[in-house]
C-alpha cells in the first residue's frame, strides 16, 4: 500500500492537539475541544487518503438513498391528509385509490432502508479495515507495544481499544453523523411543510381571541426542542463519565480472567485460588457499581426522553385541535400537522434522542485519542540502531539506564568474532537481561553503538520460551516455516524430547502441557533448526538439570560452531561452554575476562 500525504497525518492522529497532556491521563473524559480535535484527527486520517476512493462512492450513494428516503418520508407526510380526507369524505373509491399508494410508497421505502442499512455496513467495515490495520501497524513497529508497558502505566488494554473501540468509533461515527444529517434534512424539508400548514389565524379559546402568526407551529416544535435538549444534557451529562469508566472497568475484568487462564498452573500451585477470586470479585465489584450508577442515571434521562417523545405525539393535535373544531381546517390536516410536527420535533430533538449514543460516542473517542496520544510518546523513546555491516559482534560505549534513570552498565564496549561466546553473569536484578535487550535494540534507555554481523540471521531465546498457537513442529521453528526434512524429530531425540515425537504435529496449547524444562529444550531445537549467526539465550537453560544444560550447550557448539553466543545464567558450570564471562560490578561497572587461558582479543 502506498503512503501518501493524507495516509501520514494517520501517525499525528493526536499530534498538535493542545491540552492533552499527561494531566489528562486517568481521567475520565477529555475536554470536549479535546475530543473533536482528536476526532477530526481520525478522520482525515482515512478520508483523506487515496484507499478511501470506495467508500467515497459508498458515502454518495447512501447520500443519495437518504435523500430518497426523506422525499419518500415527504410524499408519506402528504399521503397522511389524502388518506384522512377520503375517510372523513366517505370516498371509497379515493380510498382504495389511497391504498395503492400507499403500498407503492411503503415498498420503495423498505428498499431504500435495506439497502441503505446494507451500504452503511459495508462503508464501516471498509473504514474499520483500514483504521485497525494501520492501528495495529503502528502498536507493533519500533516495538511500540513492548515500549508501552515500559513507559506508560496508564493506557490500559490495548487489545480492547484496537478489537472493540475502533469497531464502536467506526460503526458509531457513521450512525450518528449520517443520523444527524438525516435529521437536518428532515427538519428542513417537513419545517417548510409544517410552515405551510401553520399560516397565520385568529381563534378563539376559553373566550379568549389569540392570534397565532405564520409558521406558528415551527416555533413551538423548536421551543419544545430548546426545552428538551436543556434538560436531557442537565440530566444526562453524566453519562459521558459513566461511559468512558464502564469501558475501563469491563476491559480490566475480561484482563484479569484473562491472567488467570493463563497463569491457571502457577495459581494452582499456589493454591491461589481464594485471592485470585477476591481480586477478581473486587475487579468486578468495581464494574457493577459504576453500572449501577450508569442504569440509575439512565433511568432518569428515561424518564425525560419517554416523556417528552410521548407528549410530543399529542403536543400538536393539542395545537390544532381548536383550528379543527372552527372548522378552519380539516381532519387530513390535523394527521398532516401531527405527522410533520413530529418530523420536525425529532430533528430538533436528535440530542434528546440520541445522548446515550453521543455520551458513549465520546468516551470512546477519548479512550482512542489516549491511546494514540500515549504511542506518539513512546515513538520519542528511540532505541539505538543496530547496524549490520560489521564483520563481528561489535559493542561501543554502551550505556545502559533503567527507566527511572538508574545507571546499570557504563562504558561497555566488546568484541565477539564468529565462533565465540560469552556468559553474562551477576547478582540476580543487577541487568543482565536488560543487557540482552540493549544489544537487542529494544532497550530505550540505551546510549552508544551496537554493530551485528554483515546481514547476520539472529535469534533471542528467553527464560519463558514463546511457543506460538498452532503444532509443535511449527513452534519448534518458528519463526520459520515448519521443517519437514526429518531434523526436527533428530533434534528432538538429540535434547531428550523424544517422547514429543509421535505429537509433532498434533495443535494444542503446548506452552501449558509442556514443563518450563521442555518448552526451554523446544526453544534450543528452534535454535539448531534456524541456524542463526548470532544467538543470545536469557537464562534459556535455567529450569533444565545441570546434565541437560551441559547437553544443550555441547548441542549449540557443535551444530552451530560459527556462531556468536551470548548467554545470562547462574551456574557456575557454564563457565567451561563459553569462552568470555562478563561479571557485574558495583558502581555500574563490570570485567570482561577468558574463561580459560586461550588468548581471546577483548577490547576493554
Amino acid at each position: 500500500m502506498s503512503t501518501t500525504k493524507a495516509e501520514n497525518t494517520f501517525s499525528d492522529i493526536t499530534a498538535n492537539t493542545q491540552g492533552v497532556q499527561n494531566g489528562h491521563r486517568g481521567i475520565d473524559s477529555l475536554p470536549l475541544k479535546v475530543t473533536l480535535k482528536a476526532f477530526f484527527l481520525m478522520l482525515k486520517s482515512y478520508w483523506g487518503c487515496k484507499d478511501s476512493i470506495k467508500s467515497w462512492i459508498l458515502l454518495v450513494v447512501i447520500i443519495s438513498l437518504t435523500s430518497g428516503s426523506v422525499y419518500i418520508a415527504t410524499s408519506i407526510n402528504s399521503w397522511y391528509k389524502e388518506f384522512w380526507d377520503t375517510i372523513q369524505n366517505y370516498d371509497i373509491d379515493g380510498f382504495k385509490h389511497q391504498l395503492i399508494i400507499f403500498v407503492i410508497l411503503a415498498s420503495i421505502h423498505v428498499v431504500v432502508s435495506v439497502y441503505n442499512a446494507y451500504l452503511k455496513s459495508c462503508l464501516a467495515i471498509n473504514w474499520r479495515t483500514w483504521l485497525t490495520g494501520k492501528t495495529m501497524t503502528r502498536w507493533l513497529e519500533s516495538d511500540n507495544y513492548y515500549k508501552l508497558q515500559l513507559a506508560d502505566k496508564n493506557t490500559d488494554n490495548p487489545d480492547q481499544r484496537i478489537a472493540e473501540d475502533l469497531n464502536m468509533f467506526v460503526s458509531s461515527t457513521i450512525v450518528l453523523i449520517i443520523g444527524t444529517a438525516t435529521d437536518l434534512a428532515m427538519m428542513i424539508s417537513f419545517g417548510v411543510v409544517l410552515w405551510q400548514l401553520s399560516s397565520a389565524v385568529d381563534i378563539t379559546v376559553m373566550g379568549m381571541s389569540i392570534h397565532l402568526p405564520d409558521g406558528y407551529m415551527c416555533y413551538l416544535a423548536l421551543l419544545y426542542a430548546i426545552l428538551g435538549t436543556a434538560l436531557t444534557f442537565y440530566l444526562g451529562k453524566p453519562l459521558v463519565k459513566l461511559n468512558f469508566r464502564q469501558q475501563r472497568y469491563e476491559a480490566d475484568f475480561r484482563f484479569s480472567l484473562i491472567r488467570v487462564r493463563e497463569n491457571s498452573e502457577s495459581i494452582a500451585l499456589y493454591k491461589g485460588e481464594e485471592e485470585e477470586n477476591k481480586y477478581l470479585r473486587q475487579s468486578f465489584s468495581d464494574l457493577v457499581a459504576n453500572y449501577i450508577k450508569l442504569i440509575v442515571c439512565t433511568k432518569r434521562l428515561g424518564f425525560l426522553t419517554l416523556g417528552y417523545s410521548q407528549t410530543a405525539v399529542i403536543f400538536p393535535m393539542l395545537i390544532s385541535a381548536p383550528l379543527y373544531f372552527a372548522k378552519i381546517i380539516t381532519m387530513g390536516s390535523i394527521m398532516q400537522i401531527s405527522s410533520a410536527f413530529g418530523r420536525v420535533q425529532d430533528s430538533l430533538s436528535t440530542l434528546v434522542s440520541n445522548f446515550t449514543s453521543w455520551a458513549s460516542w465520546k468516551s470512546v473517542v477519548d479512550r482512542l485519542a489516549l491511546f494514540y496520544l500515549s504511542m506518539e510518546e513512546v515513538e520519542k523513546l528511540r532505541c539505538i540502531a543496530i547496524e549490520k555491516n560489521a564483520t563481528k559482534l561489535e559493542v561501543r560505549d554502551l550505556q545502559i539506564k533503567s527507566p527511572r534513570d538508574k545507571l546499570l552498565l557504563d562504558h561497555v564496549n566488546l568484541d565477539l568474532s564468529s565462533g565465540e561466546s560469552l556468559l553474562i553473569r551477576g547478582a540476580s536484578g543487577c541487568g543482565k537481561s536488560t543487557l540482552i535487550k540493549a544489544l537487542a535494540g529494544i532497550w530505550p534507555y540505551t546510549q552508544g553503538q551496537v554493530r551485528y554481523l554483515n546481514e547476520a540471521k539472529v535469534l533471542f531465546l528467553s527464560q519463558k520460551p514463546y511457543l506460538p498457537q498452532g503444532s509443535l513442529r511449527l513452534a519448534a521453528s518458528y519463526p520459520s516455516a515448519p521443517i519437514e526434512d526429518g531434523r526436527t524429530e533428530q533434534f528432538f531425540k538429540l535434547v531428550g524430547l523424544e517422547h514429543l515425537i509421535p505429537h509433532l504435529d498434533e495443535v494444542d496449547t503446548w506452552s501449558h502441557i509442556l514443563s518450563l524444562g521442555e518448552q526451554q529444550r523446544v526453544a534450543i531445537v528452534r535454535a539448531l533448526l534456524n541456524q542463526p549467526d548470532m544467538l543470545f539465550l536469557d537464562e534459556a537453560s535455567s529450569a533444565m538439570d545441570e546434565q541437560s544444560e551441559s547437553l544443550v550447550y555441547d548441542l549449540l557448539n557443535q551444530y552451530l560452531p560459527q556462531c556468536i553466543m551470548i548467554s545470562v545464567g547462574h551456574r557456575s558450570t557454564l563457565i567451561a561452554k563459553h569462552k568470555l564471562v562478563l561479571t557485574y560490578q558495583n558502581d555500574a561497572k563490570y570485567t570482561i575476562e577468558p574463561s580459560n587461558q586461550d588468548s581471546i582479543k577483548l577490547s576493554l
